[in-house]
């Protein structure tokens, strides 16, 4: 893992300005810019642009919560998003937050566990296409040890110089996502938020004011923390104001569940699921007819298996139109709301689609031996903690059978865990 050239001075020039890593890059000024934009949102363009003229092979850091359970839309939009990073002459850097993952109550615990859980997150990365050569990654809780004395200075200065209802607007989203992944409901919006959850967008924040950073990728669950981490450069009138893309994800399969289907297994598709898995979960999955705006199926095409394959192709019957093939999401959209294309048929090709990219995970997961053992590990550490889900080898009828009869809890299907 590599580390940070620490030479923290908000209110100087960071020292990545100094030098220029060397790098390869690829395409006009407005070649990058579009592939930027294309991988999510900028608070600020002006800024992306200045980034871009100013310096010819920026850095980036990703973040990355380390989960043992990775959903589709996560490794996937993460694998697409880097290598467009690489190809646009950025050096790319996943930062694994594996000191605050240890935090989480679901599957937290020493920092061997989450780094061994991150390392299984990279065996994935490998499988799903990743452009490994141009990335490196680096522990969070390295430099957070290496560096104390300058990181949590930092980081309680944001405490105290923030206001605690802007706090709070950070961890709202945060505390509404499941460990799989953003967007449903969870109980805890209902209760008190303690004094860990207060206190994580700050910390969260000083870590964006790495001075070698030049620009982050993050999930809009990082939004919060990222606004706090510029109203501070601001308070403080710095010109290292840290530059974000967020990055776009595809919805859930079953938007806005009810509270009982909280945890439900069928939400969303998951790097470990199977063939069967797969096209039980997208043949339940909402998809209205002549309807692509929210809709969880067409999203996956837009932002999964287009920018992956370059296409879409839909098999279907002669008296039902004959095959095509889709090109962009333009000509998707045009096709589908007009009615020519059936929701039944989208479910199908998505099906195929998916499971060809899920194949390739789950072929390295069974020869390869090296994330065969680190599934292992992962499920032994889950087996000695108090972790509600449970992780078995089976179906996912029979996980929620199991599920019913412990009182509701998740049983968790992972059929690339040997």
């Amino acid at each position: 893992m590599g580390h940070l050239n620490y030479s923290w001075n908000i209110m100087g020039t960071p020292s990545a300005c100094i030098s220029e890593p060397n790098g390869t890059v690829e395409g006009s000024f407005d070649q990058r810019f579009e592939a930027l934009i294309s991988i999510g949102e900028c608070i600020s363009d002006d800024e992306l642009t200045l980034l871009l003229k100013k310096k010819t092979v920026p850095i980036c850091y990703v973040w990355c919560d380390p989960s043992p359970w990775m959903q589709l839309t996560q490794a996937m939009s993460m694998t697409i998003n880097v290598n467009k990073m690489v190809k646009a002459g950025f050096k790319v850097k996943i930062l694994m937050a594996d000191w605050f993952a240890q935090m989480n109550p679901r599957f937290g615990g020493s920092i061997s566990k989450m780094q061994t859980i991150g390392w299984y997150n990279i065996e994935m990365w490998k499988a799903s296409g990743m452009d490994l050569d141009g990335v490196e990654f680096v522990q969070l809780s390295d430099e957070i040890g290496r560096h104390a004395d300058q990181y949590w200075p930092v980081a309680m200065d944001i405490a105290r110089q923030s206001n605690l209802s802007e706090i709070k607007k950070c961890f709202d989203f945060h505390a509404s996502k499941d460990i799989r992944g953003c967007g449903t409901m969870d109980p805890c919006m209902m209760r008190e938020s303690t004094p860990a959850e207060i206190l994580f967008p700050c910390l969260q924040s000083a870590v964006m004011l790495f001075p070698e950073v030049d620009i982050w990728l993050l999930g809009m669950d990082q939004h919060g923390a990222n606004m706090l981490a510029r109203e501070y450069c601001n308070l403080m009138q710095s010109k290292n104001t840290p530059i974000a893309l967020f990055h776009y994800m595809a919805p859930d399969l079953l938007p806005d569940p009810e509270w009982e289907e909280w945890e439900n297994v069928r939400w969303s598709i998951f790097m470990e699921d199977d063939e069967e898995d797969v096209s039980r979960k997208i043949e339940n999955a909402l998809c209205p007819e002549k309807f692509t705006e929210g809709n969880p199926c067409s999203e996956y095409i837009k932002y999964i298996i287009l920018p992956w394959f370059g296409k879409f192709e839909v098999l279907r019957k002669e008296e039902n139109g004959g095959n095509i093939i889709f090109l962009s999401m333009e000509e998707f959209i045009a096709d589908y709301e007009s009615g020519a294309l059936h929701p039944a048929d989208v479910k199908h090709a998505l099906v195929k689609a998916v499971n060809m990219l899920l194949q390739v995970v789950r072929d390295r997961f069974r020869s390869n031996a090296e994330p065969i053992k680190l599934a292992k590990a992962i499920e032994i550490q889950l087996e000695s903690t108090s972790c509600s889900l449970i992780l078995f080898h089976g179906s996912t009828e029979e996980g929620e059978r199991i599920a019913a009869s412990n009182g509701g809890q998740l049983a968790l299907h992972s059929s690339i865990v040997l």
